[in-house]
């Protein structure tokens, strides 16, 4: 009965492993060939940049809403994917002063539709269409391109750190009520290692503010890590687990872009200190 027991116990824990190794298979596999994807992206810029800047933001338009369980046939949503539309255009365009006014009327519409329901109306415009929108100016000159390549490296640092240390070292969690996965040993190493990896882009982009690529790595870290735990908020207030299902073992495009989205902003005020480059 004992050996039955543990024969049982054995099989339920080999299930599990095989199991776990499958989804961190399949999160690996998914990731690296999201990275790929994005640097090829920076790399290759125009037209193609932009077209892919536009089908992400309708995916993530699409999967707000969903974590909203507003139906996408609502009428704001179509009305929301063509103002994100024409503030893209304009931006790729240079046409800043049309991309400003399509944003604040867009705001202005969606709160009349909306009622006044902030998460709803305002949130999207300054969460999701203003990042990308940068994202696109960035990717518009050489010493951008360069920040978008310090962007991925800060953003995937944390992320990746802070999963692999947490789960090594596991401790205390960071905010549970929010984001009950996270933990102080991961937030610590993925912040500090940001910093470091920072210095070694300068390095290898033969750059000498090696102090400088530390500090604001670092807050870089730090931004990524707030962009990570607002979407987790908005997941909490809506009892989410994934916004979708789209890019397996990872869930869905915001759930993967959560702390690009707040690093965007944060780096395209840097990048107006154009000495540093």
């Amino acid at each position: 009965m004992l050996y039955l027991t543990l024969r049982i116990e054995r099989d339920v824990l080999e299930g599990v492993n095989n199991s776990f190794s499958k989804e961190i298979f399949k999160r690996l596999l998914s990731g690296v060939f999201l990275i790929i994807l994005a640097l090829y992206l920076n790399f290759h810029g125009g037209f193609l940049f932009f077209a892919a800047i536009f089908i992400a933001s309708v995916i993530l338009i699409r999967e707000f809403y969903k974590l909203f369980n507003i139906n996408i046939f609502h009428l704001n949503f179509y009305f929301n994917v063509f103002i994100c539309l024409s503030i893209l255009i304009c931006t790729f365009l240079n046409l800043y002063y049309f991309s400003v006014t399509f944003f604040l009327s867009g705001i202005i519409f969606s709160l009349y539709v909306f009622k006044g329901r902030i998460l709803l109306s305002v949130v999207p415009y300054f969460y999701l269409f203003a990042p990308l929108a940068l994202l696109i100016n960035l990717n518009s000159y050489n010493e951008g391109k360069l920040i978008i390549y310090w962007i991925y490296l800060v953003v995937w640092t944390v992320d990746i750190s802070g999963y692999v240390f947490g789960n090594l070292f596991k401790g205390r969690k960071l905010i549970p009520s929010i984001s009950p996965n996270k933990t102080w040993s991961g937030f610590i190493m993925g912040v500090i290692l940001s910093g470091f990896v920072s210095v070694i882009y300068a390095k290898l982009i033969s750059l000498n503010n090696l102090l400088f690529f530390f500090i604001f790595g670092l807050i870089g870290g730090l931004v990524s890590v707030a962009g990570d735990l607002f979407e987790s908020k908005l997941k909490r207030i809506n009892n989410k687990k994934d916004v979708s299902s789209l890019i397996p073992g990872h869930g869905g495009l915001l759930d993967r872009l959560d702390g690009f989205l707040f690093v965007i902003l944060y780096y395209w005020l840097l990048s107006f200190f154009r000495s540093i480059f």
